[in-house]
């Protein structure tokens, strides 16, 4: 069983951000982590892909063993959205920044797709690698006629195989990709839901620590960008750019910390007058 977890509006947030890149690689990798978290055996991480999660599940040859593993594989499913719009609504309420990336966190939304197949598993170095015709179609589907841009979809193979509640509904439909042909798909389009601010008081200490740990979050984030080219972002400029931007980075922070902290006070004093 094959998963590819993928946040859409990747491209269009991090190349609309450019100016504010290392927030938006930031707060992507933080919503990444969050889906990460909830993985358990038997689901494998196999890669990280920038703005995607990819895993695999083998199934099992105990029809029994396989019943508690696809039932493991529905939840788990689910349980994707839901961290990650937990993480989304704990960005925005927490954020003290005002930059572009930052105010324009509920652009990002989640796609989770899911086929059954065939792999072949092989490692280079320390990395275990899977390939397949399978694996390239569960990627062809990152590109189809789906309108929305949050939603589960399932091949064909992978609807046989899997049982969700009843009340998860699914809409059939088909997308077609060269050299593969005709592929049979089933979409669970996920109810929109607005990015707001907590709904309880959760006390102005838990306020002020979690708005500070977002802006440190924030501010030694850049001190971490990563070097390789996405597929669709362009390149972060060149090694000397981003040591200087480290060497700027250390030398302000004994200055933007404690600011960070001061605002970290305000934005939890204010958050705390609208929760009353």
């Amino acid at each position: 069983m094959l998963i590819l977890a993928d946040i859409s509006g990747y491209t269009r947030y991090m190349t609309a951000n450019a100016r504010t890149l290392s927030h938006s690689h930031t707060i992507i990798a933080e919503l990444i982590q969050a889906i990460a978290s909830t993985v358990e055996i038997p689901i494998e991480l196999v890669e990280l892909e920038g703005d995607a999660i990819f895993l695999l599940c083998r199934k099992h040859g105990d029809p029994a063993i396989w019943h508690e593993q696809r039932e493991l594989i529905c939840r788990k499913m689910m349980e994707f959205f839901e961290r990650f719009r937990a993480r989304l609504q704990e960005l925005r309420r927490s954020n003290v920044c005002t930059c572009q990336a930052c105010a324009h966190i509920d652009q990002l939304s989640l796609k989770v797709l899911v086929h059954s197949g065939e792999v072949i598993v092989h490692r280079v170095l320390q990395f275990t690698r899977v390939s397949g015709v399978d694996v390239i179609l569960i990627h062809r589907l990152l590109k189809n006629s789906v309108g929305r841009p949050e939603y589960l979809l399932l091949t064909d193979a992978a609807h046989r195989e899997l049982q969700f509640p009843g009340d998860t509904r699914f809409e059939a439909g088909s997308e077609q990709y060269e050299h593969i042909g005709m592929v049979t798909t089933f979409v669970h389009y996920l109810q929109p839901q607005a990015v707001t601010g907590a709904s309880v008081d959760r006390g102005f200490a838990a306020r002020f620590r979690e708005s500070l740990q977002t802006f440190l979050r924030l501010w030694f984030g850049q001190l971490s960008w990563p070097s390789a080219r996405h597929a669709d972002v362009p390149a972060q400029g060149n090694p000397l750019a981003r040591l200087g931007l480290s060497l700027v980075t250390f030398l302000l922070t004994p200055l933007f910390v404690p600011a960070g902290a001061f605002l970290a006070v305000i934005h939890a004093w204010k958050s705390g007058r609208q929760l009353s």
